[in-house]
């Protein structure tokens, strides 16, 4: 009978202690209400962690209140992120949203999880576009970078990449990303690689490599018509004595721009490409059309009326 006895007591004194645990998880759960309730979420996430450590301790008896702080501490850390994000503290939002995201699938909140998953991307976006914008073009990429790691198919993060590696000198980087991005639809990665182009066939022909600033002149005016890609290329291949691709851009340059300030150079041009072809007539026409610029007068005359006896 007293082993009995010891053995209810043992019991009740059990008992007594799991209801003194349950009742304290509790009290710290409505202890993070309430810091919620004031604004304070910070304070309300730890309340509610406590509780949740708590309640895993009690076991079974203690599963409702496991479900409301699991329901409860992705949301609070979501909202955390959020305010941080306002706050312009962008690497804290990420990570904060990266926690979130995690709680979220660890205790199954696929609201919280999508909302979170969703926003990081956004924000490696703003985060790129102010460095790219302040000139740090490397953490600018690296921040583009982040974004085709979630999302691969982010023709934006691809065009953006393109803006970043072109700035940084990465031609080749650039040029992939920008094939990406116009793989993937985008509207505005054409415009970007032909100006990627023209700035490399620029480059191409200071440095008098004028195979290859050709090429890269007649990409960038095959993706998009310029007068500034046709002269270039029109000098490179004048340069390479290749004159039937010389006449075509700089009579194309002529069409798109008759009125440019540098016209009757490019006429001048013109003219000697079409001469060394032996056209005769189409020479004269251009010689005749830069006689009233001081810079050519005299050269053009002596063109016009001793060498070719223009008509």
């Amino acid at each position: 009978m007293k082993k009995v006895l010891i053995v209810f007591i043992a019991l009740l004194a059990s008992v007594s202690i799991f209801a003194q645990d349950l009742e304290s998880a509790t009290n710290m759960y409505n202890e993070g209400a309430t810091y919620l309730n004031m604004g304070d979420k910070e304070a309300a996430l730890k309340c509610f962690e406590d509780a949740l450590s708590q309640a895993e301790a009690i076991g079974a008896e203690a599963e409702e209140l496991m479900y409301n702080c699991k329901k409860n501490i992705p949301q609070i850390i979501l909202s955390i992120g959020k305010e941080q994000a306002n706050n312009s503290d962008i690497p804290g939002a990420i990570a904060t949203f990266k926690k979130a995201a995690e709680k979220a699938q660890e205790y199954g909140q696929s609201d919280v999880l999508m909302e979170a998953e969703s926003l990081i991307p956004q924000l490696y976006m703003q985060e790129g576009n102010i460095y790219l914008k302040n000139k740090d073009y490397q953490n600018a990429l690296n921040s583009y970078k982040q974004i085709i790691e979630i999302n691969p198919s982010d023709d934006n993060a691809y065009l953006r990449i393109g803006q970043a590696a072109s700035r940084l000198g990465d031609a080749q980087t650039a040029m992939d990303a920008y094939n990406k991005a116009i793989e993937l639809g985008n509207r505005n990665a054409n415009k970007e690689l032909a100006k990627l182009y023209l700035t490399m066939a620029n480059n191409e022909l200071k440095a008098k490599d004028y195979q290859t600033a050709l090429e890269h002149a007649q990409k960038s005016n095959e993706i998009a018509a310029n007068p500034t890609a046709m002269q270039i290329a029109g000098t490179a291949a004048l340069a390479l004595k290749n004159y039937s691709v010389a006449i075509e851009n700089f009579e194309g340059f002529i069409t798109a721009s008759p009125n440019a300030k540098n016209a009757d150079q490019i006429r001048y041009q013109l003219a000697s490409s079409y001469e060394a072809t032996g056209d005769k007539a189409n020479a004269c026409v251009n010689y005749k059309a830069i006689m009233s610029n001081p810079q050519f007068a005299e050269y053009a005359a002596h063109k016009v009326n001793v060498e070719l006896k223009c008509q």
